[in-house]
């Protein structure tokens, strides 16, 4: 099937080649694709591959923007629901507005704000728990990945540590639970409250839900891993602004040198990959602050040899995706319900964005 620009539901806008950068106010603005530098016909072959490897969504929720235009868009970019772990780059994002306001450090101890891990996490610092490096599980689960039926009610009782903080890297949503109570008990009020004031509602992105589990003095403890429901326009909004270094149209919402270290590869590849059941998922090398990054795996070769050193991206369950490409002043967001990719996320939007280099205009 070949992917055209949906209009429906959009502020539509034609100009000429206009490369400076621009923000939406309530609406995206579209703009031509030849007008920012693409051959539409091109770009549209680059689409139509990549929906092949996408599942029965295809791009309906799928956003391409350059210089805060949409060039194209699928017809369901309004639909909400579950970004899943795409939700981790935000709760990251609540840590940097911590650290800029000197309310915390990285290397602050956890258990200082959440009692709970003093016996069994003494070690465990903030900067841990946003590069997955904190070796923490919940009562409930082992480090085979073999669930009670209660271990979704027990996300907070810490079990013994899969390993030594800062010796190894392991994909483990619970400790990202966690990482969400700690910053519940640091803000002493819901996480969502900060986010919303200080890049949500800036962004303009509107109400969002975000799951949540328990309550710490009246404020509801949301999950870190996973439970933000928005929409592909929504979530497009927070890749433009760390596409903008956290700049909003001259507002500084969040500090450009965050964004930087957070969208850089802070898991070294010299520790250990974690002997559990997401042993296929290694940060070692490309993983941020609860970002992803294309960096270079400890075989030496790069995540993502085909596209710009500099894209990062968050990432989640059903191929819910933000891709942020700097060199390109590129966002680009594909959203569904329909499973990952077989042949992986990395590979898939690398040869993606191979095939979109070809329809630069030269």
């Amino acid at each position: 099937m070949r992917y055209v620009i949906f209009f429906t539901g959009l502020f539509i806008m034609t100009c000429s080649r206009t490369p400076d950068m621009i923000f939406p106010t309530s609406e995206w603005r579209i703009a031509a694709p030849e007008s920012q530098g693409f051959d539409q016909s091109k770009m549209n072959e680059a689409l139509t591959m990549l929906a092949g490897y996408c599942g029965k969504d295809g791009l309906e929720e799928a956003m391409l923007i350059r210089n805060g235009r949409i060039i194209f868009a699928g017809d369901s970019t309004t639909k909400v629901h579950n970004i899943w772990s795409s939700t981790k780059s935000f709760t990251s994002t609540i840590l940097g507005l911590l650290v800029e306001d000197s309310i915390v450090s990285l290397d602050d101890l956890a258990w200082r704000y959440e009692p709970l891990l003093r016996e069994k996490y003494p070690d465990v610092t903030l900067r841990h728990f946003a590069t997955m490096t904190s070796g923490y599980s919940a009562v409930g689960r082992n480090r085979w990945g073999q669930n009670s039926d209660d271990w979704s009610l027990q996300p907070f009782v810490p079990n013994d540590p899969l390993f030594e903080p800062g010796t190894a890297f392991a994909y483990w949503d619970e400790a990202m639970n966690m990482f969400g109570r700690v910053l519940t008990h640091i803000l002493a009020e819901d996480i969502q409250r900060l986010l919303r004031d200080r890049i949500t509602d800036p962004i303009g992105m509107g109400h969002f839900g975000w799951w949540a589990e328990d309550s710490l003095n009246g404020s509801p403890i949301r999950f870190g891993s996973t439970g933000i429901d928005i929409s592909a326009q929504q979530l497009a909004r927070f890749g433009h602004l760390f596409l903008n270094k956290g700049n909003w149209n001259g507002h500084q919402l969040i500090s450009a040198e965050w964004i930087e270290r957070a969208t850089s590869a802070q898991v070294p590849v010299t520790i250990e990959l974690a002997d559990t059941d997401r042993k296929s998922i290694d940060g070692r090398g490309v993983y941020g602050y609860n970002w992803w990054v294309n960096g270079v795996k400890p075989d030496g070769q790069r995540l993502m040899p085909n596209t710009p050193k500099s894209t990062f991206y968050a990432s989640g369950f059903n191929n819910n995706m933000c891709f942020v490409v700097p060199e390109w002043n590129m966002v680009l967001v594909r959203m569904g319900m329909d499973g990952n990719p077989p042949e992986g996320k990395a590979f898939v939007y690398d040869q993606f964005f191979k095939e979109l280099k070809k329809s630069f205009i030269e």
